[in-house]
This record gives structure tokens, C-alpha cells and sequence, in this order.
């Protein structure tokens, strides 16, 4: 039995407000240190669950993501105040694994959500964005996983400076397909894992705007009937 949470009507803006927070994050993390990056973190966290909190889903999955993700938050906590690099392999690898498994839920659950709405939105737009930057948060943190297991996996070291910093700025040049070419993988599991990001960089954009023509024609010939 699907059972939603919330049976009263989300807000109209609900991806908008997450929109905000991803974007907020991405541009303030450079100057952000200590509790400014976690307090951007727990708006994240509370965007999200939000958004969670209108789908339709089974009960006792929306506790298991809720768990997940308030577990990331506080081993992120734990490690931003414990030396991230000085702490052990496994631990800083569950870290990155936990909060991985936390956003791409998210990231999968939004993009069902929009995949299936009948009707395109200004807001439904700010949700297919939404997507794309969780898309460049993920695998900056799979890039993470990569460098703690294999320190020469790419040219020059991905997490030099906390959870997130060079390994966003690689992720994001890679979904973009920007490429730069000053950071390289070297390991041939980092070279795998640029090159599905690059993949998908190319394919999402693709599909969702398609989504989006054929939902807006179809809300046209709608009207006009």
C-alpha cells in the first residue's frame, strides 16, 4: 500500500525553494567554513525531506530515506569537526557512501516525480534543475570514494580541502562537459566513472527538455479541444 505523508497539497514552489539551497551551495562553499557549509547542509537536508515528504511513497521507505539522511548530516558534522583527513579510511568511505545514498535518492525520486507529471511547470522546470545539480553533488562524491581508495586515481588530489571542494569543481566540469583537462583520472575506475558523468551530462539535458516539449504540447492540444 502507497501511503503519502502529507495529504494536504504540496506548495507550488517546493522545487524552487531546493533549487535556491543547491544553488546557494554551490557558490557560497568556497568562502563557507565550519558551521557556515553546515548550516548550508542542514537547509539541504530540510529542502529535500520536504519535497520527500509530498510524494506518494511507502511509509516505512520514507522513515528508511529520513534515517539515511539525517545520518549523512551528522557523520558529515562528525568529520568536519574531527580532521576529515585525519580520521580512518572506512570511516570517511561511509561518510561519502552514506551521504551518496542519501542524495541520489533524492535525485531519483524528484526525477520520477517530474518524468511523470502531467502538467509542465515553471516549477517543474526548477525541479529538472534541481536534478541536474544533484547529478554534479553525487558524483563528486563518488570521486571522493575513488581518491580515499586509490590516492593516485586522478592527476592531483580531489578532496584537498573538505567534503566537498575540488571534487565538485571536477564533477561539475565533467557533467558539463566543459573538460578542462587540469585534473585527469589516472585509476581505470575513475576514468569509467568521468566518463559515465560526461554520458549522462550529454543525455539528461536531452531527455528532459523532451519531457518538457512533449508536456507543454500536450497541455496546448488539451486547451484547445
Amino acid at each position: 500500500m502507497r501511503t503519502s505523508l502529507i495529504p494536504n497539497t504540496p506548495s507550488q514552489n517546493k522545487y524552487a525553494h531546493l533549487l535556491y539551497v543547491l544553488v546557494l551551495r554551490l557558490l557560497a562553499a568556497p568562502f563557507l567554513k565550519g558551521y557556515g557549509e553546515i548550516l548550508l547542509s542542514l537547509l539541504l537536508l530540510w529542502a529535500i525531506v520536504l519535497i520527500i515528504r509530498t510524494f506518494y511513497l511507502h511509509q516505512k521507505f520514507f522513515w528508511f530515506y529520513l534515517i539515511v539522511a539525517v545520518s549523512a548530516f551528522l557523520l558529515e558534522v562528525i568529520a568536519r569537526f574531527r580532521n576529515f583527513f585525519g580520521l580512518e579510511t572506512a570511516f570517511v568511505v561511509s561518510v561519502y557512501f552514506i551521504y551518496a545514498l542519501y542524495l541520489g535518492i533524492a535525485a531519483w525520486l524528484i526525477m520520477r516525480e517530474i518524468f511523470l507529471s502531467a502538467k509542465v511547470t515553471m516549477d517543474t522546470v526548477c525541479g529538472g534543475i534541481c536534478v541536474y545539480l544533484l547529478i554534479g553533488f553525487l558524483w563528486s562524491l563518488f570521486y571522493g570514494v575513488v581518491q580515499y581508495l586509490d590516492q593516485n586515481a586522478f592527476s592531483q588530489a580531489v578532496t584537498p580541502g573538505g567534503f566537498y571542494s575540488t571534487s565538485i569543481y571536477l564533477s561539475f566540469t565533467t557533467l558539463t562537459t566543459l573538460g578542462y583537462g587540469d585534473i585527469l583520472p589516472v585509476n581505470p575506475f575513475a576514468m569509467m566513472l568521468t566518463n559515465l558523468e560526461a554520458i549522462i551530462g550529454q543525455m539528461y539535458p536531452a531527455i528532459f527538455i523532451a519531457i518538457l516539449v512533449g508536456g507543454y504540447l500536450s497541455q496546448k492540444d488539451n486547451q484547445q479541444k
